[in-house]
């Protein structure tokens, strides 16, 4: 009874496989185009998900295999007109969605940072970076650091003196004017219809972000990184553009720098004379006063740029109560100047009337002395130092 009952099992058993094994070929050997149940259940998940962003990925999956499977299929062929096309689009929401995904926390840091009255620069700089690593291309981007490329302005300025953001700065305003300059194209629109760029308080037109940009940058160079001769170059560019052109604040920098190379050298006159006075010998005396006037003549060269600068500014600052005060200084300093100058006091408003007229020098741009002549062997060294 044994040995027919494992006989009969092992019957059984190798009956089953068999079974297995044709129905395996047989599923093999089917044509997919008759799969009517497969094609349909993908059919169903492809438009059961695709029309929301959340579940775009299901359809995404299901389509890539409703392709693959059944492209070729006659009875599927309006479907897979209709499917095939939309597929790349899709993967690329897909795509774009998982990186939103990950960037909305930080968008929500960043946002928390700027824009609030009290602004968090060093987070706002931290979710900035995050941000680019996850998605560098992202257009949105920009809108993010261009807050970012003025941040340093607002600390180095007085009272706060903070120059801890500096080179952050800096660069985040050099990569915004080089995405703004290269083409990025604005992801929103002002309630008059205008393309604009930024967030919040730091939000305006294409032209009026640039000029932003650049004074921010011209300022922190100058004041903040005391490299004036570099923020020169930014000033000067700032009077070349329409947004900047009328700021007196850029003019009155240019005049600041130089005010203070004028005030360098009436000190070097100085000291020079004092020296001429202690030579014993004509022949050295006469050889001190070349260099004395030579000294001179650059001594006003920078005196007359320096009131045209001034007076840029001037004519360009309200004459309102708020900047009554800034606009006499900038009208004591063309005095000032006018004076080491011309060596009088009469015509200022004239000149300053016909300068602003002329193209401003850029203050980069050397400076050609101004033509003085030395004093004759005649003339005592306290003429020399008269005027000064």
């Amino acid at each position: 009874m044994k040995t027919i009952f494992r006989n009969v099992g092992f019957a059984a058993l190798l009956a089953v496989f068999m079974a297995a094994g044709s129905t395996a070929v047989s599923a093999q050997d089917q044509d997919p185009c008759e799969d009517f149940d497969g094609m349909n259940a993908l059919y169903e998940k492809v438009t059961a998900n695709y029309g929301k962003i959340a579940t775009l990925e299901a359809a995404v999956e299901a389509g890539k295999q409703y392709l693959e499977k059944y492209g070729n299929c006659e009875s599927a062929k309006d479907f897979v007109a209709w499917l095939k096309p939309q597929m790349p689009q899709w993967e690329k929401d897909v795509a774009q969605y998982k990186i939103d995904q990950k960037l909305r926390p930080l968008f929500q840091k960043y946002d928390a940072a700027v824009g609030g009255q009290n602004k968090n620069w060093a987070e706002a700089f931290a979710a900035a970076k995050e941000i680019q690593a996850i998605a560098p291309n992202d257009p949105r981007i920009l809108n993010v650091i261009i807050p970012l490329g003025q941040a340093a302005l607002f600390e180095a300025a007085p009272p706060k003196k903070n120059n801890a953001f500096n080179s952050d700065s800096l660069m985040m305003a050099d990569k915004a004017l080089g995405m703004l300059r290269g083409g990025t194209p604005a992801t929103k629109k002002n309630k008059t219809g205008q393309e604009v760029f930024g967030v919040f308080e730091f939000e305006d037109t294409k032209d009026q972000v640039i000029a932003d940009l650049i004074y921010a940058k011209a300022y922190v160079k100058f004041y903040g990184q005391g490299d004036k001769k570099a923020g020169l170059a930014d000033y000067f560019e700032l009077t070349q553009l329409p947004a900047g052109k009328t700021n007196p604040l850029v003019y009155g920098a240019i005049g600041d720098y130089y005010f203070e190379e004028v005030q360098k050298l009436a000190e070097e006159v100085k000291a020079m004379i004092v020296a001429r006075n202690a030579l014993t010998t004509d022949e050295e005396k006469v050889a001190k006063d070349a260099e004395i006037a030579a000294k001179e003549g650059l001594l006003k060269a920078y005196a007359e740029r320096g009131v045209d600068a001034y007076a840029r500014a001037y004519k360009n600052t309200k004459a309102d109560a708020a900047s009554k005060a800034y606009r006499e200084g900038l009208y004591n300093n063309v005095k000032t100047l006018y004076n080491v100058r011309f060596d009088k006091e009469t015509g200022v408003d004239e000149f300053i009337a016909s300068t602003i007229q002329k193209p401003m020098p850029n203050p980069t741009s050397e400076v050609t002395p101004v033509v003085v002549e030395p004093p004759t062997a005649t003339e005592t060294s306290t003429d020399t130092a008269s005027g000064n």
